[in-house]
């Protein structure tokens, strides 16, 4: 049997529903499917405050193990990774990479590219991101998109005329929520009838800032506990996924994923990867990156061409570009039999 050391941000001891969080679950989940590996799993969770313990745990896991799997936001990886570049580790090392911030990291904080040179295969999200690390003569990568993992579920959509708005993620400033609140205020002025509906976890102080700006046609429901099932129940029942990210780390969203598999169209900002994930005019909108004007002309656009159904349907067929047992596959052969990867 051979013995894996995950090291990934789990959150074990406390309620993060971030998309960092959720992919290391998910991950950690599959490879303790797999029968062939047993998996010692260091949670990076809040490490500052834990610092010796995770030290002395992923030394003392270290020597029990066979190969390592890093999964964690870039400054947390890049100290993990730079300790087994110094002590010459000779053991494989597969590193998920979590957002879209590496190239710039490595570049704007002077990191050491070798860190990455000699890991046996860094995994992105973006074939953008894949790109701009091998200008930086790191070559050992490939493109591996987020994924997701499907339980059966009921869809609950209802056509009922009214178009349904929905916000799913972490509730913060970055992720352009006060932008979407007034842009369906403002088609409802105009005699639109829709609604937004907002899900994700959201700091008490910001949350009573935007509830200032609700009206009957907005509402705040709490946050979604992913079960690989419920979230996509009760994604269902919206018409369009309204995301007008600014958050400059943004790579493949899980979030658009779980949209695609409930099968939402998507009203997005053109963030630096978002033309790989989301087509224009067949499933969805990309607006100028924070234009909003634009957001409001596109979205108008996508209602008044009555593309909303066949954006959705499209959706739905992309989510299968999404599921976990799907893209992990070659890698679980890889990690059991050292074969090369191959595209």
């Amino acid at each position: 049997m051979k013995k894996v050391l995950f090291i990934a941000t789990t959150a074990d001891n406390r309620n993060r529903l971030d998309g960092e969080t959720i992919k290391c679950k998910l991950l950690r989940e599959y490879l303790n499917d797999i029968k062939e590996i047993k998996v010692f799993c260091v949670d990076t969770d809040n490490w500052k405050k834990h610092i010796l313990k995770l030290v002395f745990l992923i030394i003392f896991y270290y020597f029990k193990s066979d190969e390592i799997i890093v999964s964690s936001a870039d400054k947390g990886a890049n100290i993990v990774l730079n300790f087994f570049r110094k002590i010459k580790t000779k053991k494989d090392i597969y590193y998920f990479v979590i957002g879209g911030s590496l190239s710039r990291n490595i570049k704007e904080k002077g990191w050491n590219v070798d860190t990455y040179k000699g890991i046996k295969h860094i995994f992105v999200e973006a074939n953008t991101l894949k790109d701009d690390l091998n200008e930086l003569q790191i070559t050992n990568v490939d493109v591996l998109n987020n994924f997701r993992k499907v339980k059966k579920f009921k869809s609950n959509y209802i056509n009922d005329g009214k178009i349904k708005f929905v916000y799913f993620g972490r509730v913060i400033k970055e992720k352009g929520i006060e932008e979407a609140i007034k842009l369906i205020k403002k088609f409802n002025s105009e005699n639109i009838d829709c609604t937004l509906d907002i899900y994700g976890q959201c700091k008490g102080e910001y949350l009573s800032e935007i509830k200032s700006m609700f009206d009957d046609n907005i509402s705040y429901h709490g946050e979604i506990k992913p079960d690989s099932k419920t979230e996509y129940e009760i994604l269902s029942k919206y018409d369009v996924f309204i995301f007008p990210t600014e958050y400059p780390g943004e790579c493949l969203p899980g979030a658009l994923i779980d949209c695609y598999i409930s099968g939402l169209a998507v009203v997005a900002s053109n963030w630096r990867y978002a033309k790989e994930y989301i087509l224009e005019n067949e499933n969805g909108k990309i607006f100028e990156y924070k234009n909003y004007n634009d957001m409001y002309k596109k979205t108008l656009e996508m209602i008044n061409d009555n593309s909303i159904l066949k954006y959705k349907k499209k959706s739905k067929e992309l989510s299968k570009n999404y599921i976990l047992d799907n893209l992990l596959k070659k890698f679980k052969e890889e990690l059991l039999e050292d074969i090369e990867w191959k595209y």
